[in-house]
């Protein structure tokens, strides 16, 4: 039967959402975001790790921010004192380093970003942006640290700490060309994956998500009447999993200012058990290992039927879990055996052997570009989906990787990757070797005797 989600009777409108590749976990996140802007006018803020909903973002009319092409100064106030900023700045830093490990480097640094502010006529304790000023950037912390480094060595490591980010980012994180306010209304992708590194990817999510928790806290406080704006973090594993990040000041705090929280991850335990126990909504896609089974279990505590059914999920199905805000006439957990998506997420499939792959297209060329083909490879595979109705069996999709040079190891690595499994694998290239014996046997019947004519003992004809 169909399932309605109803915020206004779960303890808070946060979801989790976790499974492998392929298992329809990107796909649903998807559809629940526009079903989300139809029904209930939210807007959403997507922090892409992956490029995968870039495209996708644009189709729907709404709007991509790519890091690369635009930046964000660190040092930009986003509603907090310049007090307030040096410590979130720091404690990002702790997160992504080492940092923790050197208390006095800490304090070296958080110091050096005061004096940065307040060379910049800035109060470290007042908000707000006062009239012709120039905010202070990392280049300027540099410059106070190295001051120092000469005659003191934990300045000196201080100092080579932010100089390795500066270098690293490339700039992007000294001029800012991303418009905080534009942000937080409509559909929004802030495309990070071209960022070199999961570390620097972090600190600009990190960053981001502390310029949505001031904006969040300015609201005014509203008894629940709706969201206004759904953040959406998928594979931030590196934030999702540190109690100290914003991920999990949001899901404390954001229903009562109608801020929701969705993060989607491959492996339920990236994210820290206190998103899964403050998150009213749990969609738990196919899992292949028992010890992310188990903590998923642990964390929302269903019966050993639940358990049982999600060994054997397929692409689309889940197990869901609601912690409703009063006693309702219907289960807290159930099955759901499939997602119904909008016309604007095609779905290719791969099938053969037992197994049926399916990918949004936004997450399938993403898949395909952190494989190792080009974009003019993607291009090719993409357009070979849709001479098949958007569909090709495996065997096809393997002859594809090899003309654009990929051996077999290769294929049943991504293969494996967009969520075949071992069995389905041996089955699609024992059926390959076959179909490959059996077209080399026929070869070789059809070119016995090199074209010369031979008399069949007691036929008087020619074979």
């Amino acid at each position: 039967m169909p399932f309605f989600w109803d915020p206004s009777k779960l303890v808070n409108p946060h979801l989790c959402v976790c499974g492998i590749t392929g298992s329809g976990k990107s796909y649903f996140v998807k559809t629940f975001i526009t079903r989300a802007r139809l029904a209930l006018g939210t807007s959403a803020l997507i922090l892409d790790w992956a490029g995968e909903y870039a495209d996708w973002v644009r189709s729907a009319g709404g709007k991509v921010v790519s890091f690369g092409e635009q930046g964000l100064n660190l040092l930009d106030l986003g509603g907090a004192s310049p007090h307030e900023r040096a410590r979130q700045v720091v404690e990002s830093l702790e997160i992504l380093t080492d940092l923790q490990s050197f208390p006095r480097q800490r304090r070296l640094t958080e110091e050096a970003i005061g004096k940065a502010y307040a060379a910049r006529g800035f109060s470290l304790q007042r908000r707000g942006f006062p009239a012709g000023k120039r905010l202070p950037t990392l280049e300027d912390v540099h410059r106070i640290l190295q001051k120092s480094a000469r005659h003191d060595a934990e300045s000196a490591e201080a100092a080579h700490r932010i100089r390795n980010l500066l270098l690293s980012s490339n700039k992007s994180f000294t001029v800012s060309t991303i418009r905080l306010g534009e942000l937080l209304s409509g559909l929004v992708c802030v495309d990070l994956h071209s960022l070199p590194t999961e570390s620097l990817r972090s600190m600009a999510g990190l960053t981001i998500l502390q310029f949505v928790k001031e904006k969040m806290r300015a609201e005014d406080y509203q008894k629940y009447g709706g969201i206004r704006l759904f953040v959406v973090a998928d594979e931030a594993w590196k934030i999702a999993a540190d109690e100290r990040s914003d991920l999990v000041s949001i899901v404390r705090e954001g229903r009562k200012y109608g801020f929701g929280l969705i993060v989607a991850s491959q492996n339920p335990t990236d994210v820290h058990k206190s998103i899964f126990a403050n998150a009213g909504t749990t969609f738990a896609f196919r899992l292949t290992l028992s010890s992310e089974r188990e903590y998923i279990r642990s964390s929302l505590s269903y019966s050993d039927f639940f358990e049982q059914q999600s060994h054997s999920l397929s692409v689309g199905q889940a197990l869901v879990h609601l912690e409703f805000s009063s006693p309702q006439p219907c289960p807290g957990t159930f099955m759901l055996s499939r997602v119904d998506g909008e016309e604007l997420l095609a779905v290719f499939s791969i099938w053969g052997g037992g197994m049926k792959i399916e990918l949004e297209k936004g997450e399938l060329r993403s898949r395909l570009v952190t494989f190792g083909l080009s974009d003019k490879q993607v291009s090719l595979a993409l357009s070979e989906f849709e001479r098949g109705n958007y569909s090709l069996s495996a065997a096809q999709f393997i002859s594809i990787l090899e003309k654009f040079g990929y051996g077999k190891a290769a294929a049943v690595s991504l293969l494996r990757e967009l969520g075949a499994g071992e069995k389905e694998l041996l089955s699609v290239f024992s059926a390959s070797e076959k179909n490959q014996v059996g077209a080399r046997t026929k070869s070789a019947i059809l070119t016995l005797g090199g074209g010369k004519t031979s008399r069949v003992p007691g036929e008087g004809k020619r074979r």
